[in-house]
């Protein structure tokens, strides 16, 4: 059995070597919790203090986990794993020995030779009882210290105590702070770490799109959802952020960092707005990466030591109109007009530029979409009025949106901003203009033909009507309407007398239909005495007067009626003798326009026989540097422009001589019309005047005409000139005999008119006098009563 002094040394030994295990344990655990611990705070603590950001959760999880991992593996490995293990007296005592050589094996050998149970050893009990005295008086002299090495325990010691230190001295100095970086270490908070300045990300603000020109909103403030925000492409918004002016410090400049998903990297500077309100001084942001979004990308805000991170703006592509088709239903009177009645529309076709619509159509547009629709701003500008459309109906996958413009009567802007259900815009009014077909009333033109100012009460009035319309003529009247004026007793009436002298009308003018044709081209005949004998004039008086016109309506019937009146003819209502001394006037300026005429021919034949007289040769001194056939050319161009001179003059004087015979016509035709019996003067003026000036322009002043320019074809042979010269003379003369003979004969009918007039003269004066002795007989019999 073991000495009871050993066997204490061994228990000893044994306790001594678990404390020593346990604190081993303990100062390897508090190493690596407070080195975590101190390098997780710098990590998370020192990029805020310049300008960053604290740890990410993630990574203080990591940091977390990789600590307990590594106190765990020390527990196991360092702690229990030692602790569990068996400490044998044989063990120790070889410990013991092997520190302290004077025991020469004695201890050991005590141990293993007393160890009970132990059998087969050849030993001499008075040995052992020698072995156990030496040993045990050897116990004084053993110190178990000597056993254990302190510098794994220094060591540990020496990083576990100055950073214990370090962290009561933390700990005491700002419980807060300590608190916090303890909670944020053991994620059980992650609140931020004080900083100097306070940033807050108060939103984006997107100008509002609208489809009308005349709203002016204020922009729509947007919010970020979890740091996202969506916004449409090519939009400009100004992002906004605010900085804590009371507990805070005020940061001189804060700073985007932003990069695109294309790789692209930059930073902005914020502007500061205005002064501090309420506690808050605003910054903003209006330039890039925000004008003009192109493509989406993330961004963070710096300012002073806090920073705003995590943010992303997604450019989304907003929905466009990708086609507009236009369907067009004609009013009806225009589908009656060459419609087709069964067809829904009459006009299917898509959008173009200078597309122009009917008035009074009912429109409906078809706007096709890029994208599903939420809504769409839809606002029609006509009349310098703005409307917005309500009445808008979506497809059922709200790709396409049909507009009614149920009565379009004028040029119209259509204005449409499609947004899609989230409620992203195009950022740009989409921009189509419908141009109106306005359907002008119809025009007519009136004419009479063979009726001057002047007519009698039984006259034929001619009418030629030509009436026109964009959509074809209604009907088409001319009307007649009588006006009442004061009988002229001392003449006939006169003929310039001015337009507020004429009468006014005192009837309802009197309607006759008149059937145009396909080109609009309509005639008729009115009759004054067929229209007096019928009673549906009152009987015309000389000294009154008529109004014709014509009149002509369109089948219009949107609003009021297109009804065009054409130009009004105010006919006097004279004698027939007043109309003679009218038509007889005329003939006066006709003979003098044909003495003008026989003038300028006699001019004509001059200037022929001119050029007879010089054999077209002219006598001109030639210019210094000038060769003998370049003046022969000058020469002949100076000759030819004299022959043409006399051609223009024969012309002036055929359309003179056809204007003098067409008036002749008209004269004839007037009397005619007017009923008017002078067949005399009809055979005089027609067979013996107008008939031999159309004799004359067809025939000599025809052949003189070609005959001149058979001179200038031959300017350059002077003998056929002279030749095409002689016979032109002769014909001239021909011509001045003939126009003579004429003129003559208006002469002749002049002094016939003349008697004319002698025999009225007298017959008024006969029938003026026989009223003055019919109104002195009536006088002398009243005396009689007196």
């Amino acid at each position: 059995m073991l000495d009871p002094e050993l066997q204490s040394l061994l228990q000893s030994l044994r306790g001594r070597i678990r404390r020593y295990v346990v604190w081993d344990s303990v100062l390897a655990i508090l190493a690596v919790v407070l080195s975590a611990f101190w390098v997780g705070l710098l990590v998370d603590y020192v990029p805020v203090t310049l300008g960053g950001t604290e740890m990410p959760r993630s990574a203080r999880g990591i940091l977390l986990s990789a600590v307990g991992l590594a106190v765990f593996v020390i527990v196991v490995r360092m702690l229990i794993d030692r602790l569990v293990r068996p400490l044998p007296d044989d063990s120790l005592a070889l410990l013991v020995e092997r520190h302290h050589p004077k025991l020469a094996g004695r201890l050991v050998t005590a141990v293993q030779l007393s160890r009970p149970g132990r059998s087969g050893d050849s030993h001499s009990p008075d040995l052992l009882r020698l072995v156990h005295r030496e040993a045990s008086q050897s116990v004084d002299e053993v110190d178990p210290g000597r056993v254990f090495r302190m510098q794994p325990l220094l060591q540990k010691a020496a990083i576990a105590g100055p950073l214990l230190l370090l962290a009561l001295v933390f700990a005491a100095y700002s419980p807060n702070a300590f608190a916090r970086a303890a909670a944020r270490l053991t994620l059980l908070s992650d609140a931020r770490w004080p900083r100097r300045a306070k940033l807050e990300m108060v939103g984006v603000d997107l100008p509002t799109v609208s489809a009308s020109n005349i709203q002016d909103s204020d922009p729509d403030r947007l919010a970020f959802e979890n740091g996202v925000m969506r916004l449409p492409t090519g939009s400009s918004g100004t992002l906004r952020i605010r900085a804590a002016a009371e507990d805070a410090e005020v940061p001189s400049a804060c700073t985007v960092y932003y990069e695109t998903d294309d790789g692209t990297r930059g930073q902005s500077n914020m502007r500061r707005v205005g002064r501090e309100r309420d506690g808050y001084q605003s910054f903003v942001l209006d330039g890039p990466p925000l004008s003009n979004l192109a493509s989406s990308f993330s961004f963070s805000i710096q300012g002073l030591d806090d920073r705003l991170t995590d943010y992303r703006i997604e450019a989304v592509e907003p929905p466009a109109i990708a086609s507009m088709e236009v369907n067009v239903r004609y009013p009806e009177y225009l589908r009656d007009a060459g419609g087709e009645n069964g067809a829904a529309y009459d006009l299917e076709t898509t959008y173009q530029a200078g597309l122009r619509i009917s008035e009074g159509s009912r429109v409906t547009l078809e706007a096709v979409s890029s994208l599903p629709l939420g809504d769409m701003d839809a606002v029609l500008e006509s009349d310098g009025q703005e409307t917005r459309l309500t009445n808008l109906q979506f497809s059922d996958d709200r790709r396409s949106v049909k507009l009614n413009l149920d009565h379009f009567r004028s040029p119209t802007a259509i204005r449409l901003v499609p947004s899609d259900p989230s409620g992203i815009s195009a950022q740009a009014p989409f921009r189509y203009f419908l141009g109106a077909i306005l359907d002008e009333p119809p025009s007519v033109s009136l004419s009479l033909v063979g009726i001057q100012s002047a007519v009698t009460p039984i006259a034929r009035l001619p009418l030629e009507c030509v009436a026109e319309d964009d959509y074809g003529v209604e009907s088409v009247t001319a009307l007649v309407a009588p006006s009442t004026g004061a009988q002229q007793d001392d003449g006939p009436e006169d003929e310039n007398r001015e337009a507020g002298d004429l009468p006014t009308t005192a009837d309802e003018p009197i309607a006759q239909p008149l059937q145009p044709d396909r080109d609009g081209h309509a005639e008729a005949v009115i009759d004054l005495r067929e229209l007096t004998n019928s009673g549906r004039i009152p009987a015309l008086k000389p000294g009154g007067a008529i109004s014709v016109y014509a009149e002509a309506r369109d089948g219009y019937d949107l609003e009021g009626t297109h009804l065009t009146s054409s130009e009004i003819f105010r006919l006097q209502v004279v004698t027939p003798e007043e109309l003679l001394t009218l038509l007889e006037r005329r003939e006066l300026g006709l003979r003098t326009r044909l003495e003008q005429t026989v003038t300028e021919t006699q001019g004509l034949r001059e200037q022929l026989a001119g050029f007879q007289a010089d054999r077209f040769e002219l006598s001109m001194e030639r210019q210094q540097g000038e060769t003998e056939q370049q003046t022969r050319q000058r020469e002949l161009r100076i000759i030819g422009l004299r022959v043409q001179q006399s051609g223009l003059q024969a012309s002036k004087t055929t359309e003179e001589l056809t204007g003098i015979a067409e008036s002749l016509d008209d004269l004839l035709l007037e009397m005619v019309n007017n009923r008017v019996d002078s067949k005399d003067r009809q055979e005089r003026l027609g067979s013996g005047v107008r008939d031999p000036l159309r004799q004359i322009v067809n025939d000599s002043m025809d052949q003189l005409q070609q005959q001149i320019r058979a001179i200038e074809d031959s300017i350059d042979q002077p003998q056929s000139a002279l030749n095409h010269t002689e016979a032109a003379i002769q014909t001239t003369d021909q011509v001045l005999l003939e126009l003579t003979a004429v003129l003559e004969k208006m002469l002749d009918l002049e002094s016939y008119n003349e008697l004319l007039d002698l025999v009225r003269g007298l017959i008024q004066d006969q029938e003026q006098l026989k009223e003055d002795t019919q109104e002195e007989r009536k006088n002398r019999v009243k005396d009689l009563f007196k």
